[in-house]
């Protein structure tokens, strides 16, 4: 007998099929371990009709406007995924995002991992079919945050809107400065100390804009219902809601 004719032990008699194991998974307290074990629904079914309020909240967002087809033409290719900067080191993965508003998945309201995405527009430039998950995080974060659970991401620029809504330009918010004092050190102070007179030698002016554009930026911030999501926030000392406190 050749080495390779050797027999090499009696392999465990188990089944691997991912019926055999679906089948097993209710059987006692232990899960199903083989992430095929549960089938995919058909990707040429109809979508749940019970799913489909989240579907249309997400096509009907202006911001959608230039990838409504390509949301729904997502094939899945997962070439976002592949050059997304976030999902190398992070657990967001742009391909499940995608598939998961598509389907509809209500989860995605109370998903952190959305928050991952910084908008580098790798997954809109990439994407064959022109779809955007950075857009769709857009609206995703956008429905957390009128939900309230999203709050607890954007209330530290409260401070930041608060500027803008005043001086008609936005500051680094004080919860950063103890962190940008200690990265840069003393001359990071002394610069903020010294910071309208390099202006004004620099020929420079005020650095804040005029008053009649502040009372402009005012007026969109009122009229588009900014002012009342900062106050949300705690902007001007504004409280949450009781049912969105944690």
């Amino acid at each position: 007998m050749t080495e390779k004719q050797k027999p090499r032990g009696k392999k465990a008699d188990v089944d691997l099929t991912p019926l055999a194991t679906a089948e097993k998974a209710g059987e006692g307290d232990a899960p199903a371990t083989n992430p095929y074990a549960i089938i995919a629904d058909n990707s040429f079914a109809p979508r749940p009709e019970g799913r489909r309020d989240l579907v249309e909240r997400i096509l009907n967002d202006p911001r959608m406007h230039d990838h409504r087809e390509g949301f729904l033409s997502c094939m899945q290719c997962g070439i976002c995924t592949s050059g997304c900067p976030a999902a190398r080191f992070t657990d967001y993965v742009p391909r499940e995002i995608a598939r998961r508003a598509l389907e509809g998945d209500e989860t995605l309201l109370t998903d952190d991992t959305v928050w991952y995405c910084f908008y580098c527009y790798t997954c809109h430039s990439r994407c064959p079919r022109k779809n955007s998950v950075a857009v769709i995080n857009q609206v995703i974060r956008s429905m957390q945050v009128e939900s309230g659970y999203g709050i607890k991401h954007v209330e530290m620029f409260a401070a930041w809107g608060e500027g803008f809504y005043d001086k008609g330009m936005g500051g680094t918010p004080h919860v950063f400065f103890s962190a940008i004092a200690d990265a840069w050190g003393p001359k990071w102070k002394d610069f903020i100390a010294k910071r309208d007179r390099y202006r004004e030698e620099m020929g420079l002016g005020g650095m804040y804009p005029s008053d009649d554009a502040v009372r402009e930026v005012r007026v969109i911030m009122d009229e588009t219902g900014f002012k009342d999501r900062l106050e949300s926030l705690g902007a001007w000392g504004g409280k949450r809601k009781p049912d969105d406190e944690e």
